[in-house]
């Protein structure tokens, strides 16, 4: 299967030898979590796009225990869940639309950072610089995860290094997504063809990236 564009402006994620992987598993929450409108958009966007069996193919393959959290009638944008909740429904979008190529999770990350930016944000963000973007993105971080935390290492006119510290578990599925929300955001920029140069699990919960623009 060939690249898609967006795949073509990030390069290969690399990884250290022997770094244990661990998927998300929602029946094993690490404790951290998510805002409820990350699973919110994620069920709009696979209903918009792949239909309502699609979501329904997704909750099926949830513990029994674990479903109800995603009952629209229980489920709130403001409240949180499980970080393993959304990291697994991204993992069934890989494993189903994607061939179980982690590289589809960057455009699972591309279209939700999308649907979050909206409007008013794309407006207020068009003419500001891509670092500039991306510590705005640093500082709405707690509104997404209750740990860990973006940040800003360097930066010239038309690159910047930032690093997530603290991640909870080493899932390359996870990583991609983030990879494919940070370039959603610099997009949002005055930049034009955002690239990541430099993208690195570089230990235990510590992602190193580098991205560059025109």
């Amino acid at each position: 299967m060939s690249e898609s564009p967006l795949e073509r402006r990030v390069v290969p994620l690399a990884v250290p030898q022997g770094l244990p992987w661990r998927s998300a598993d929602p029946a094993a929450p690490s404790g951290v979590r998510i805002k409820g409108f990350t699973v919110v958009h994620l069920l709009d966007w696979l209903e918009e796009t792949r239909g309502t069996e699609a979501v329904a193919g997704w909750v099926a393959t949830l513990p029994d225990a674990v479903r109800p959290t995603v009952d629209r009638r229980a489920l709130t944008s403001v409240g949180w869940l499980p970080i393993e909740l959304y990291f697994h429904g991204v993992r069934h979008v890989v494993d189903t639309f994607h061939g179980g190529d982690v590289r589809g999770a960057l455009h699972v990350g591309h279209a939700m950072a999308s649907r979050d930016i909206g409007a008013f944000f794309r407006a207020a963000m068009r003419f500001a610089s891509p670092t500039t973007v991306l510590s705005l993105s640093g500082r709405f971080w707690k509104s997404y995860f209750d740990q860990s935390e973006l940040v800003v290492t360097g930066s010239t006119p038309k690159s910047c290094t930032a690093e997530i510290h603290g991640w909870p578990f080493n899932d390359p599925v996870s990583w991609h997504e983030l990879g494919g929300s940070l370039v959603a955001w610099m997009e949002a920029s005055r930049a034009q063809e955002v690239r990541l140069t430099h993208f690195e699990v570089a230990g235990p919960g510590l992602l190193r990236l580098e991205a560059t623009w025109t």
